[in-house]
């Protein structure tokens, strides 16, 4: 009796919850609609008499369609709306080699940006190596979009004239994800986005079978964020890609291999990522090797690097052959600019080991202000690339502004404990050194060798009285403060 009356309350509460939603406005109920993908959508209709049309007046269309269905199916949907604005155009696509032909494909496409769509995306799923999504003219010519983002193999086949008709008055975001291809008009697409303010641009290239320029021009006056990626699939090839974008506050570049310079100093840089460091494949493949940086491309690098000395947040990585600090410390050239604004500052030294401090410690004349370093010590360098030498100077920095430094990646040698003595002994307002030590060792002594370590490196005189030093290792971790009376307190990993 109790379960009977339990399923007919249940019932009741569902019979209310249908009637609550049935009693909104078709304006809310087709709000609602929108936000489902489109065939989930259509079949509310069996709802009820009332719900028959209601999916057709949605303003947001996503999808989920392979190559060979593709155009049936969006003319089929794209026929039945009725509302004259289609905000948000997402379609998922798969087998793009099935698609039909470029002209039916193109008319598809025709047909959703006629309905005045603001925001396109598109994600391109290829099953095989030579399988690519060939790019619709039209998605790039349109007063309407506001937000273009394609996602896959892209690979564009347009005709000159086609060229010549680039026109995206309104775009505000454009991403492309990922580029075969740098064609020679890439720049000229960019100057017809006038009000572009945050562009993405990730290239896998083949120098084989990939069409690329020579150089691009990106040209944005409006343009706040620009991020992009390039990276090569067979032998490289220099790009000369020059930036004006006045207006920039953050970038953000993965890249070894191009030229950059900025055409004006964009003023309003605020943070920025710089990754030079060479893919895996560049330490193994022979025919590849002269793509290594020349002493002209680390100038020509430090200039680029110089013309941002207007952010306050820098995050470098560089490994041995893109090292700019060492090319400017030995050629006589002077330091940076001076970054005024810099208050934060990552570092990564790929395969440079404790050599590479050395030009660190001096290039922090150039951040006057900073008050946070970060410093990544990756890969696995010559035993010859770890040793310390100090510089003839202390930055100003590091006596007087310097509140944290966190260091990775040491591997817990006396030199490592003559660099963290330098860095003590001169940095008198320093709250927190924090420590991540890996030592190369795999033997039952682990434990043992990294509380020797501990215990040398609070014993190091300290300018800064609050200073706390913080160490994890790979056994245990511990700071200055669990050091009293020659006991040293720790928290011990154990294995199982």
């Amino acid at each position: 009796m109790t379960e009977n009356i339990n399923y007919e309350q249940q019932l009741q509460y569902d019979n209310d919850d249908d009637d609550r939603l049935s009693s909104l406005p078709d304006a809310i109920i087709t709000v609602i609609l929108s936000l489902l993908p489109i065939n989930t959508a259509a079949t509310t209709s069996i709802l009820s008499h009332r719900w028959h049309r209601l999916w057709t007046a949605v303003t947001r269309l996503e999808f989920h369609a392979e190559g060979s269905t593709f155009t049936t199916t969006a003319d089929h949907i794209l026929a039945q709306l009725t509302a004259p604005k289609l905000r948000v155009f997402h379609l998922s696509l798969t087998s793009p080699s099935e698609l039909p032909e470029s002209d039916s494909l193109e008319s598809s496409f025709r047909e959703v940006c006629r309905r005045n769509v603001e925001s396109v995306f598109i994600d391109v799923r290829c099953s095989f190596y030579e399988e690519f999504f060939y790019v619709p003219v039209c998605l790039f010519n349109s007063v309407v979009i506001l937000d273009l983002g394609l996602v896959g193999k892209l690979k564009f086949d347009f005709a000159d004239d086609q060229i010549g008709g680039l026109v995206l008055p309104n775009l505000k975001k454009l991403s492309l994800n990922y580029l075969l291809d740098v064609p020679f008009w890439l720049g000229n697409l960019i100057r017809c986005c006038p009000r572009l303010e945050d562009l993405d641009l990730v290239f896998i290239l083949d120098v084989v079978e990939s069409e690329i320029a020579d150089s691009v021009n990106i040209c944005a006056l409006n343009l706040k964020l620009l991020k992009i990626d390039l990276e090569f699939v067979g032998q490289t090839q220099h790009i000369n890609i020059s930036i004006d974008a006045p207006q920039l506050e953050y970038l953000n570049l993965r890249d070894c291999t191009s030229f950059y310079n900025f055409v004006r100093s964009p003023t309003r840089l605020v943070r920025t990522c710089i990754d030079l460091i060479k893919e895996e494949r560049y330490l193994e493949d022979e025919d590849d090797m002269d793509w290594l940086p020349s002493g002209d491309y680390l100038r020509h690098m430090s200039k680029f690097i110089g013309g941002m000395c207007s952010v306050s947040s820098l995050d470098l990585k560089l490994d041995s052959d893109t090292n700019i600090f060492t090319h400017l410390s030995s050629v006589g050239d002077g330091f940076l600019p001076v970054f005024r604004n810099l208050t934060n500052f990552e570092m990564t030294l790929d395969g440079i080991g404790l050599n590479g401090w050395k030009d660190l410690i001096l290039s922090l004349q150039c951040f006057p202000n900073l008050k946070h370093l970060e410093v990544n010590m990756e890969g696995n360098p010559p035993m010859d690339l770890n040793h310390w030498s100090a510089p003839g100077s202390v930055p100003d920095c590091l006596v007087s502004k310097m509140k944290t430094i966190q260091i990775r990646g040491l591997i817990g040698i006396d030199d490592d404990l003559k660099l963290l003595a330098y860095i003590l002994s001169n940095a008198v307002v320093l709250n927190e050194l924090c420590l991540d030590v890996c030592m190369m060792d795999d033997s039952k002594d682990l434990l043992w060798k990294e509380r020797k370590f501990c215990m040398s490196l609070f014993k190091l005189p300290r300018s800064s009285s609050t200073c706390e030093v913080a160490f994890s290792g790979r056994s245990a971790t511990t700071s200055s403060s669990a050091f009293e009376d020659e006991y040293l307190t720790c928290q011990m990993y154990l294995a199982d």
